[in-house]
């Protein structure tokens, strides 16, 4: 029997209280600054602590915890909380030059009370202070800070064994130890192992401390992006630096390096990039004594990555730099030989390991996406923008067995440009040649100084330009055919232009590159991009068939827009999908709700002071209601774990209870035909291995449902088609041009049932969901029904996501996959 072992550990705070530890208190004058700026009201403050202690900690990853927020101006509590005694001068030039920021003024404007604090570190142990400082932070610092102190010798089998020096960071606020880094040649960019150690709870077992161990790799830049006067960076978003500052008043025995970030300057050409912050800038004149352009970083990134200087630096290469010679993911080696490091010193504390989890027996599942399962019979039109070429090679992979999909021909000819959908029901399709024109050329910025002209420009062009709404006969789809994002200068794309004009005039979009040499990535990308198209518009894949689904189907979520919300809900009965949305009476197809999401009540970020909250859930439960008064078998909810943060307190850890269904209201609470399935992908759900035999601990990338001893499941689904060809026993550090990818788990937490037997069907079901989608051919992360509702976020922001890529918690990679499967 298969069976799954958790990257986490149950971990005791205590096993740490006898770490010694130094902490310091916020300065009294420095509180009243905070408290005495108020914003007009008097009741908010005008600044938040918060940022300043973000920054304080990544720039000093000794500080394993910091109070951020306003309790430590009220109480004269623990402020900074440290491994070692940080300079008190550092900290003070830092929050000073921060203070100074605020009220843009120099340090020597400050008032003398400011300036004047004498800062102190006091010692004692964890034991002593453990009450009042927070244990989700400090505790994964000092298995973080400890797991560092020494080399460690990392085995990979095979009889390779590699020793590894580990350095503890702060990186986006969360713990990590990232290995020196690791360069297989001198045409390859470095990386480093990234370990992460984060603590979590687990629902229906809130009281347990669970250390989770997530494992990665963060890769670096090695050649140059400035050079020729020329910088060769997107804007978009802040890129990362880790840095460490060789003091020579300060001997350590190990480097520290510290989380800094700059992005793409704008308008001024004296420099090309900028520090994200005043204290990022502020680093450099109090650790290294004098200013440093992050424009340097980046005309000789090779130079400060090597340490040559006193500076050392790796940038990390994310998606504002083009290419990367290594690829993301980890090895599954790797992964357990990191883990295995992990498991053996913390359990030498005291930690506990987590049992095996057993595979579940479960009715089996195909891989069939065809025929497509269609609510109606009806005609459909798929228009073509794009070149003579790309027109005959679309109709030309449709009307052809394809290999690639089980020799399946997607669409079969009737008469001259008419044709068959390979589906169970009568589905015919127009394939139209349209001629694109302007509106995939570059948005001309050039001329208006207002970025959002240009956009409002091609809108209306393509309003123009193609055939308006009213005189649609049938739903009209469009593959638009586009060059690639780096083909584009900044700020000229307009792929999100075009998708807002093609709604204005009742059409789904979806764009593919142009043809290329590659007959077999051409292909690929035709029918993936088709294939989305049909999966906007509504259509499952055969595998529906194969769910006995005992009633309605809800899915619930709350779709991003900007800083606004959308509440929304989507229905499965039989094979027919409707969505309803905050502020619509009646249900609609997805076609619909994508067309017509402008027209919705969006809602603000939940707060105290809005209605957000109440508003979504008086939707949600009244649409719950009504089903449950149609007399229906059973009502089976699906709700997103991450709505408990914000949205949905009921499904909180500490609130879900195994035979309950939320308590929504009381009328809900007390329905037997009413069951929950809280659905988990989120980075709670623990990393993870499956070992084929755990007594020859033979691990691979199988796939199944796995139950732990409280009932938690956990889905693994299949590889996809174009991870095939990677052996299980590839490593990132003998092959790291090939990427290496793993399936998420996905948590899955039945509420409502009353049996065992109940819970594994409600599993089973929430697994099976995930193979009714057509672009992929084996498991998404999210159900069907639920990754629907997030694929219509590209219908209000202009966005593509792929909402199933994992490059191994790379936060700043972009997705890679785009030539196997769906254009971004």
């Amino acid at each position: 029997m298969k069976k799954m072992e958790l990257f986490a550990l149950e971990i005791n705070e205590s096993l740490f209280y006898n770490e010694t530890i130094y902490y310091m208190k916020m300065p009294e004058s420095w509180r009243n600054f905070f408290n005495k700026e108020r914003k007009d009201n008097g009741y908010k403050l005008a600044y938040k602590v918060e940022p300043l202690g973000k920054k304080l900690k990544s720039i000093f990853p000794e500080i394993v915890t910091v109070c951020s927020d306003n309790r430590v101006l009220l109480h004269d509590q623990p402020w900074l909380v440290s491994t070692k005694p940080i300079p008190e001068s550092y900290i003070k030039r830092l929050t000073l030059g921060w203070l100074a920021h605020l009220k843009e003024y120099s340090i020597a404007e400050l008032p003398e009370e400011l300036r004047n604090e004498n800062l102190a570190w006091v010692s004692c142990t964890f034991g002593e202070i453990h009450g009042s400082i927070d244990g989700f932070q400090w505790i994964p610092g000092i298995a973080a800070i400890l797991f560092c102190q020494e080399p460690k010798f990392l085995d990979l089998g095979n009889e390779l064994r590699e020793e590894m020096e580990f350095y503890h960071v702060i990186f986006n606020g969360k713990h990590e130890c990232i290995s020196k880094p690791i360069r297989y040649s001198p045409r390859h960019d470095p990386f480093s192992y990234v370990i992460r150690f984060e603590l979590k709870t687990r629902g229906g077992d809130a009281e347990r401390y669970i250390l989770t161990v997530s494992l990665g790799t963060r890769r670096y830049l090695s050649k140059a992006q400035i050079k020729d006067g020329t910088c060769y960076m997107r804007s978009g978003h802040a890129c990362s630096v880790l840095v460490s500052v060789q003091n020579p008043y300060v001997t350590l025995a190990t480097k520290s390096f510290s989380q800094l970030k700059f992005e793409k300057r704008s308008g001024d050409k004296t420099s090309f990039t900028s520090w994200e912050t005043a204290l990022d800038g502020l680093y450099w004149d109090v650790l290294s004594g004098e200013a440093f352009e992050p424009d340097l970083l980046l005309v000789n990134p090779k130079f400060y990555a090597e340490g040559s200087g006193e500076i050392t630096a790796f940038v990390v290469n994310n998606n504002l730099f083009h290419g990367n010679s290594v690829k993301a993911g980890i090895g599954l080696a790797e992964k357990s030989g990191l883990f295995n490091l992990v498991k053996s010193f913390l359990t030498d504390y005291g930690a506990k390991a987590l049992q095996l989890i057993p595979e579940i027996s479960q009715r089996g599942m195909n891989d069939n996406r065809f025929p497509m399962i269609a609510p109606n019979a009806e005609r459909i039109t798929l228009e073509i923008y794009g070149s003579e070429e790309m027109f005959e090679a679309v109709k030309d992979v449709l009307t052809t067995a394809q290999k690639s999909i089980d020799n399946v021909t997607i669409l079969e000819e009737i008469s001259d440009s008419h044709y068959r959908l390979y589906s169970d029901k009568e589905i015919n399709v127009e394939v139209v040649h349209c001629n694109p024109g302007g509106i995939v050329s570059e948005l001309e910025i050039d001329k208006y100084k207002d970025h959002t002209v240009a956009v409002t420009k091609r809108i209306n062009q393509i309003m123009k330009q193609v055939t308006n709404t009213g005189t649609i006969l049938n739903p009209v789809l469009a593959l638009v055919e586009i060059e690639k994002k780096d083909n584009w200068r900044e700020g000229t794309d307009p792929k999100n232009a075009i998708r807002e004009g093609m709604k204005k005039t009742g059409r789904l979009s979806q764009f593919i590159y142009p043809l290329t040499d590659d007959e077999k990535g051409d292909i690929s990308r035709i029918i993936n991009g088709t294939l989305d198209l049909f999966h906007d518009y509504g259509f499952f894949s055969d595998n529906l068939t194969r769910i006995n689904l005992p009633g309605t189907l809800l899915s619930i979520s709350v779709l991003k827009a900007g800083n606004k919300y959308l509440p929304t809900i989507s229905r499965l009965e039989g094979t027919e999908l409707s969505i309803k949305m905050l502020g619509f009476d009646s249900w609609m197809t997805l076609y619909e709700a994508a067309l017509r999401m402008d027209e919705a009540k969006f809602l603000d970020n939940p707060r105290k002071d809005n209605r957000s909250v109440e508003v979504f859930e008086a939707f949600i439960t009244r649409e719950i209601m009504n089903e449950l008064a149609q007399d229906k078998e059973q009502v089976i909810v699906l709700v997103n774990a991450t709505l408990r943060n914000n949205w949905m307190r009921a499904i909180g850890n500490t609130k879900i209870r195994w035979d309950q269904v939320p308590n929504l209201n009381e009328q809900i609470s007390g329905s037997g035909r009413l069951k929950f399935i809280r659905i988990n992908a989120t980075d709670d759900v623990p990393q993870y291995r499956i070992l084929k035999n755990d007594s020859t601990n033979e691990f691979n990338k199988a796939s199944g449902i796995f139950k732990d001893p409280i009932g938690v499941y956990y889905g693994v689904g299949g590889r996809p088609s174009a991870w095939k060809g990677i052996l299980n026993e590839t490593l990132k550090i003998t092959s790291p041009s090939k990427l290496l990818l793993q399936q998420r788990a996905v948590e899955y937490f039945p509420l409502g049932a009353k049996t065992e037997e109940e819970k594994d069907s409600l599993a089973t079901l929430a697994d099976h969901l995930r193979r009714l989608g057509l672009t992929y051919d084996k498991h998404t992360i999210f159900p069907y029904t639920m990754r629907v509702l997030n694929s219509l976020s590209k219908y209000i922001t202009g966005n593509e996501d792929d909402y199933d890529y994992d490059a191994e918690f790379e936060e700043e990679v972009l997705v890679e996959l785009s030539e196997n499967l769906s254009m971004q």
